[in-house]
């Protein structure tokens, strides 16, 4: 092991090389001496980021920013884990992903007393009063938690879910038909729905009888047992189910807040090359700084390049040269939010049982004012997110990687030494969240996993509402690892996803994402239908960022009313939302009045214009002006009238002097002009097999450090859609 005393020697032994754009490459003699190095990198470039993600990740940002962010705080006093149980989590590691944690921490920790030394840490500590305490092993494994709960979770909308049938139940138009209308906004299955894996591929090893959808008969027998609630008691759960504090914070101090991201892997056979590409788009929000950073890392034993996220040992996405891979959010459900019955404070009823809450207290410290106690109770599933005293229940989550999240990392440092699917898949079983996992090996094959420990749910239960708390409502198992969606070279020759889903006969479960219309439709139009080359996937980044996401079935609707009443700002428009278009603008409010003059006579406004626009998604849109909703929604209109109306509205908004302008979302930089079509990668990368070797290129803008030269030299290339090259 490398002591302490010797740590400042070998890091002057062996320097950490940085390229033109500063991004640290990592020689090192071991596997611990080259995360010693990583961390010492890291903090070099993205301290003060680190430091606010840890303070995020633990609950301790009110003891040094103040009372303003006591909620976010307290959020995870809630319904986060314990100092203890982070370190024991990074305990069941395998013996590398120990020692990347430690060796990690003391590298971040080495750094920090230089900084300390020579007087240069980040201004943010002199300018809000305090010194930065040593790196722990604990800081990364509560930063790791919530980057892998924030991009690899998914369900626990149950409580949206009833508050929604509440809403729907006081609309006096819907009286009796309310699970109608459910069903058409919050369907089970669809199979019209753009996959990952297409029908031809699919093998018959379907495990569809593991994922049930309920039928009318359950949904109903179902909700006689829920506790009756009002909707001003559900809203406060749908937020803490949401956890929307601490992202609202993120957000706003430079940490992981946003799930996204898209990819494309091109096997041999579709290759203009012959050789395999691989794209992929993390999207994580933007920031200044990025939110990912960028490294390399190379010992005797391995090569490895690509993005890291600060504070988290490891390269999440990157290539080696035998393996290059993607990742994109899985939006499986995994999570349920479970009720019981309680009578205080102190126990709940568990089926027959009656249990006490596990209580745990934790003080939260706040600058300039008293320290504060946070209770957090949990039952045996899970923490609890609401309770109700008037109806005498209580609500928790239950989640398939309960205390089980950092067992992922172990994806990542067996990634670095795969050579065959095997190799892969064996790596991939580590994941405890859910990811679509995308790879091309040199070997010139690619392959596809949906990877989650995807819970079994008993039958006769409806998915989408909480779940009664007891043996009735316990989990059975595990959908097996090789019963997972999976490929290994598509006949198409290649993949494609943008959290679209992953094979035909899997159900939404609890959140209504996956429909006819999906942003990946976008995704493959722009791809050219002949052997594609790096450029041709680089071009269709470039599309879509450009492109609104259901371009393909709203423009012809907007084209089909312009043809009818000529007007300039709608005629011709192709879907293409770019800066400063009148033709996007027109667009844009035409698809909003088309939800409200479709939905709301009958539906109402869901209670707010954000939760409608959430609700009223483009797949039922076209589900009820095609007459295929339960409920009638145009109710005898017709639609060319609607469309009519809809469009003269919309050009009535935009036609004013000067015209309204489209003003596409940016990436904001500090002191200059945003860089405009955000809707791209946080980092992005393009991987290219050739026949003696590897090359990729990337971007992280606005750079790789925070501050000084690297802080914005990437913005010009992401202005231009330039990528750099990848090294190690």
């Amino acid at each position: 092991m490398i002591e302490a005393l010797s740590l400042l020697v070998v890091l002057a032994q062996t320097p950490v090389i940085r390229d033109e754009y500063g991004v640290p490459h990592i020689r090192a003699k071991s596997w611990e001496h080259a995360f010693v190095m990583a961390g010492y990198a890291v903090a070099q470039d993205r301290l003060w980021q680190m430091e606010m993600s840890r303070r995020i990740a633990r609950g301790r940002l009110a003891e040094v920013m103040g009372a303003a962010f006591v909620a976010s705080d307290k959020e995870i006093a809630q319904f986060g884990y314990t100092d203890a149980e982070l370190a024991s989590q990074v305990q069941k590691l395998s013996p590398q992903g120990r020692i990347a944690f430690a060796a990690y921490a003391r590298g971040v920790s080495s750094y920090i007393v230089d900084a300390q030394n020579t007087k240069s840490l980040p201004a943010g500590y002199a300018k809000n009063g305090f010194e930065p305490e040593p790196w722990t092993v604990i800081d990364s494994a509560a930063i790791s938690v919530r980057l892998l709960q924030q991009f690899g979770r998914g369900g626990a909308g149950e409580i949206r879910n009833m508050a929604l049938l509440g809403y729907l139940q006081t609309q006096a138009k819907l009286k009796g038909r309310e699970l109608d209308v459910l069903d058409d906004f919050a369907w089970a299955q669809d199979r019209n729905a753009i996959c990952t894996i297409a029908p031809v591929d699919e093998d018959d090893r379907q495990p569809a009888p593991f994922l049930p959808v309920a039928s009318r008969d359950q949904t109903v027998q179902h909700l006689a047992k829920l506790p009756k609630l009002s909707l001003f008691e559900l809203l406060p759960g749908i937020r803490v189910a949401e956890r929307s504090e601490t992202t609202k914070v993120a957000e706003q101090l430079g940490a992981p807040f946003k799930a996204g991201s898209y990819c494309v892997v091109v096997g041999k056979d579709r290759s203009a090359t012959g050789k395999p590409i691989l794209m992929n788009g993390p999207q994580m929000g933007w920031q200044n700084p990025s939110i990912v950073h960028e490294m390399s890392i190379a010992t005797s034993d391995f090569s490895t390049t690509g993005m890291d996220v600060p504070g988290v040992p490891g390269i999440l996405v990157g290539h080696t040269p035998n393996l290059a891979w993607g990742l994109t959010s899985g939006v499986a459900d995994t999570e349920d939010i479970v009720f019981y019955r309680s009578d205080d404070d102190a126990t709940y009823r568990y089926g027959s049982e009656v249990r006490k809450f596990e209580v745990i207290s934790r003080t939260i410290k706040v600058k300039d004012s008293d320290s504060i106690v946070v209770v957090q109770r949990r039952t045996t599933d899970g923490p609890v997110v609401l309770s109700s005293r008037g109806a005498g229940v209580v609500f928790a989550r239950r989640s398939a990687f309960y205390k089980r999240e950092i067992e992922s990392h172990d994806t990542m440092n067996a990634l670095v030494t795969a050579v065959t699917h095997g190799d892969v898949a064996t790596s991939v079983q580590h994941s405890t969240v859910n990811f679509n996992f995308f790879y091309a090996l040199r070997t010139g094959d690619i392959g596809y996993r949906f990877i989650a420990r995807m819970p079994i749910r008993r039958p006769g239960l409806d998915a989408r509402f909480p779940m009664p708390g007891g043996p009735q409502s316990e989990w059975v198992g595990e959908i097996p690892f090789d019963l997972m969606p999976h490929i290994v070279n598509p006949k198409a020759g290649y993949l494609a996803n943008w959290n679209n889903k992953p094979v035909s006969w899997w159900p939404n479960g609890d959140t209504p994402t996956w429909g006819r219309a999906f942003r990946n439709q976008s995704l493959l139009a722009a791809l050219p239908i002949r052997k594609l080359t790096a450029q041709d996937l680089e071009r269709a980044a470039w599309t879509i960022a450009r492109m609104d996401e259901n371009a393909h079935f709203l423009v012809p609707l907007m084209a089909r009313a312009a043809a009818r009443h000529p007007n300039a700002l709608a005629l011709g428009f192709d879907g293409s939302l770019l800066d400063g278009s009148t033709g996007a603008a027109v667009y844009l409010r035409f698809v909003n009045n088309m939800r409200q003059s479709v939905f709301q006579p009958m539906t109402g406004a869901f209670m707010t214009p954000d939760n409608f626009r959430q609700i009223a998604q483009v797949s039922v849109l076209l589900n009820a002006i095609e007459g295929k909703t339960k409920i009638n929604y145009l109710a005898g209109r017709k639609l060319d009238d609607i469309l009519d109306d809809c469009l003269a509205r919309a050009m009535a908004e935009v036609d004013t002097t000067p015209p309204l302008r489209y003003t596409a979302p940016g990436m904001r930089i500090d002191g200059e002009a945003p860089i405009p079509y955000s809707n791209r990668g946080t980092y992005l990368q393009v991987v290219e097999f050739f026949e003696r070797g590897i090359s990729g290129r990337n971007i992280v803008s606005p750079g790789v450090a925070e501050t000084g030269p690297h802080s914005k030299d990437q913005v010009p290339l992401a202005r231009a859609w330039l990528f750099k090259a990848m090294g190690f």
